[in-house]
């Protein structure tokens, strides 16, 4: 009876300790890409910003860190880059943003992926595409400005 209770506790214990690790795992920005992937195939709309309308770059990044908690992140790509804390390229994490400029490298912001990991990232391209998971190496690369991270202050 004392082996069958022990083994009783240590499997309760074994499963409250993967309930943990399995917690420990889900970031805020793995979330927020998580969310994103489920939209993969809506279409782009401009000013879209939910799954009923479709979405459009920044419509798609701003939903999918709303439903991972994130509550104050600006509406348009613009503002996204300008509210992001600038991070490098070696310090990208799932849920990053990545900024591009259709006027190049300088140019002004307007367009906004979210970073996937293992090299990928999730976005609404344009009109007439729908919300795909793309190559970060391979996706408008000359165009590419620089790289945000959610600001800590405005994590849940």
């Amino acid at each position: 009876m004392l082996a069958r209770s022990r083994a009783v506790a240590a499997t309760a214990v074994l499963a409250v300790l993967l309930a943990a690790a399995s917690l420990a795992g889900c970031t805020p920005g793995q979330s927020a890409v998580d969310h994103a992937r489920q939209q993969i195939g809506r279409p782009y709309t401009y000013g879209g910003s939910s799954p009923g309308t479709g979405f459009d770059c920044s419509g798609l990044t701003s939903y999918a860190w709303r439903q991972a908690g994130v509550t104050t992140m600006p509406r348009t790509s613009r503002d996204q880059h300008r509210w992001a804390e600038r991070i490098g390229r070696d310090q990208l994490q799932p849920g990053d943003l990545v900024f591009y400029s259709s006027g190049g490298p300088g140019g002004t912001v307007s367009h906004v992926a979210l970073y996937a990991g293992d090299g990928r990232i999730i976005h609404a391209p344009s009109s007439g595409q729908t919300v795909t998971e793309a190559s970060l190496a391979s996706w408008w690369t000359s165009n590419l400005v620089g790289f945000g991270r959610v600001p800590a202050s405005a994590l849940p």
